[in-house]
């Protein structure tokens, strides 16, 4: 009786890990909206830092590409209140883009 419960007890574990590691996790549907818009503000960045070097700092082309990053991040803030920051690689929880985000990598940090 006693090897009884101990086989049951192993095939209960057994079945357990089984169906525990055979689950994938599943992502959430915040993970998904966040890697889609890390994606969308990542790709308005590399137009960004484009028009910046084609056109330089103060052209109508990089003001334009900046509207663009700007809007990103603004939607990324509506729906998640948080913005990814892709110089820094990381989700910011402050509304602070126009203070912290370095539009042209010459740390003066400020908006233009």
């Amino acid at each position: 009786m006693k090897y009884r419960k101990m086989g049951s007890l192993i095939a209960g574990f057994a079945l357990s890990t089984t169906l525990l590691v055979s689950t994938p996790p599943r992502a959430s549907a915040n993970d998904d909206e966040r890697a889609e818009c890390r994606s969308r503000v990542e790709k308005a960045q590399e137009h960004y830092r484009h028009e910046l070097r084609e056109h330089g700092k103060h052209s109508a082309k990089a003001d334009e590409a900046r509207g663009k990053l700007k809007e990103e991040f603004e939607k990324c803030w509506a729906h998640d209140q948080a913005w990814y920051d892709p110089d820094r690689q990381e989700w910011r929880t402050d509304r602070d883009w126009d203070h912290h985000y370095d539009w042209d990598r010459d740390r003066d940090r400020y908006d233009h």
